[in-house]
């Protein structure tokens, strides 16, 4: 039997616990429909009020989808990257992390990638890589901060480790950056600092040059915090 009585003092996080725990133990696969209701609350000895709780959790964990209808229930989904992004900025803006501490895990990361990056771009990578510097100048030009380029960047500089784990924690970070900064308004001063920084990595990534790929790299991220520090409370940057 897959599911026990839930515990009565806090039932509706047991059923949760109890279908997640099936979900990663791949007694649950995604596309999986879960019993009826009916069946279900009698399997958890709960009521549907209950049950119905902790398919919200679940749902809003990005683990559930409930569809409605004569064909519909609770289905098992997989946790698609949005999703899981998400709940991470949320944690993110939850802690409040000073700006310092951004710094310090990019830091860690982004000029590495840099490096790889140096190393094993296509002439196809470094094509979109200068496509991206194009679009990015002709916002600049137009006085508006490139969001999406921005992120569009520093991803693609991630990706050339070809490992999904660091992409995902790069992007993450990246956008609790960016939201920092539409929230603080760079000045076009700023702006175009970014830019030049931009172009300077791109070129020791087009002239195979690691080391100076890392250092430009590291660069950027240090003017990016000295920046931003001084609009706002170096403690609570999401407050400024």
């Amino acid at each position: 039997m897959m599911f026990t009585t839930a515990k009565f003092h806090r039932i509706s996080k047991n059923i949760v616990e109890q279908i997640h725990s099936a979900i990663l133990k791949g007694a649950l696969k995604p596309g999986d429909r879960l019993p009826p209701e009916k069946e279900l609350a009698e399997k958890f000895n709960v009521s549907k009020a209950s049950l119905r709780e902790a398919f919200r959790t679940l749902e809003a964990l990005g683990l559930l989808e409930v569809r409605q209808g004569v064909t519909g229930g609770a289905f098992v989904r997989e946790v698609d990257l949005e999703t899981a992004r998400n709940s991470v900025l949320n944690y993110i803006f939850f802690q409040n992390p000073g700006f310092g501490e951004f710094t310090q895990l990019r830091a860690l990361l982004e000029p590495q990638m840099a490096e790889i990056a140096a190393r094993n771009f296509t002439q196809a990578n470094l094509a979109d890589l200068a496509k991206n510097l194009q679009e990015t100048e002709a916002k600049l030009n137009a006085g508006a901060f490139f969001y999406d380029l921005d992120l569009d960047f520093h991803h693609q500089i991630s990706a050339a480790a070809d490992n999904l784990l660091i992409c995902f924690v790069i992007d993450t970070l990246k956008s609790a950056i960016v939201n920092i900064k539409l929230e603080l308004q760079p000045d076009q001063d700023a702006v175009e600092k970014m830019y030049q920084a931009h172009k300077r990595i791109y070129e020791a990534i087009r002239d195979r040059n690691p080391e100076s790929a890392r250092a430009e790299m590291l660069r950027h991220i240090e003017e990016v915090e000295q920046d931003f520090v001084i609009r706002c409370d170096a403690n609570s940057q999401f407050k400024p």
